[in-house]
């Protein structure tokens, strides 16, 4: 018995989600780099810094409505991981190669 038949999708279905889903983790991994590294010189919980994090949500929907793929349980990980990994990884740039210099008694 095969591995992929105990699974609730089938083979087919994933081959036809696999290159969708990791376009869309890619795209989603790029767009929110620049507005985590935008975010890393924002005061936190300011008005901007809300702004940096949820500016890039409707196009990472509009990628994701592109590549038919619906916000499902089982994909959320796959979705909402890279959102979050290129917020930290712009912000983690920001702390190496700043735009702008810090003030010392800002943390």
């Amino acid at each position: 018995m095969e591995l992929l038949s105990l699974l609730p999708i089938t083979s087919s279905k994933i081959q036809i989600l696999y290159l969708p889903l990791l376009y869309t983790f890619i795209a989603t991994f790029i767009i929110n780099l620049p507005f985590g590294y935008i975010r890393g010189g924002l005061r936190k919980l300011s008005f901007w810094w809300f702004v940096a994090i949820h500016a890039p949500v409707p196009l990472v929907i509009l990628i994701r409505k592109f590549h038919h793929l619906d916000l499902t349980w089982e994909l959320a990980p796959f979705l909402f991981g890279p959102f979050i990994l290129g917020q930290f990884m712009g912000k983690k740039i920001y702390k190496l190669k700043p735009y702008r210099k810090q003030k010392n008694n800002q943390k």
